[in-house]
């Protein structure tokens, strides 16, 4: 919360005062979103290599995907509550309506990464491109994103 502090107190944030709402939150969601990215990448690159290839039965890809971006979901709903949407009330609904989004947003970020990776292994035409495993995060990450803002402003923290 210290940083929030320090942000909003900066210089910087004179010119950020005079933009629309939308703007603000899309900036600040792009700068959480940057942070949860971090934090979800770095998770999976860990579980990718410290998981079994097939523990509980399933592609450790998809497993170690679900986790991370559950920690990454984690940094988001504290930050996006407090400074994106400016809620400080605690309450069960939000955060009930925010597990709801994150676990469809869950969904299809797996999915999506478990889809890329297929294709990009699958044909032969993607042999020679790199970072497949990267491409299919960035893919996935980029799509759930999409969901995650038009989710939280206009169900989870709608005023």
């Amino acid at each position: 919360m210290k940083l929030i502090k320090w942000i909003s107190q900066s210089s910087a944030w004179l010119y950020f005062k005079g933009i629309s709402d939308l703007k603000k939150q899309l900036i600040k969601f792009t700068l959480i979103g940057f942070s949860a990215v971090l934090v979800d990448l770095s998770c999976y690159y860990l579980f990718l290599q410290i998981l079994p290839e097939k523990p509980l039965g399933i592609a450790n890809e998809a497993l170690a995907k679900a986790i991370s971006f559950v920690c990454g979901m984690a940094v988001t709903y504290s930050f996006n509550k407090y400074w994106t949407w400016k809620e400080t009330n605690r309450s069960r609904l939000r955060l009930i309506k925010f597990s709801a989004l994150y676990g469809t947003s869950l969904v299809f970020n797996v999915g999506v990464n478990s889809l890329l990776i297929f294709l990009l292994y699958r044909y032969s035409f993607f042999a020679a491109i790199p970072y497949k495993y990267f491409i299919a995060f960035a893919g996935a990450t980029g799509f759930s994103s999409l969901i995650n803002f038009t989710g939280q402003k206009f169900w989870v923290f709608r005023k």
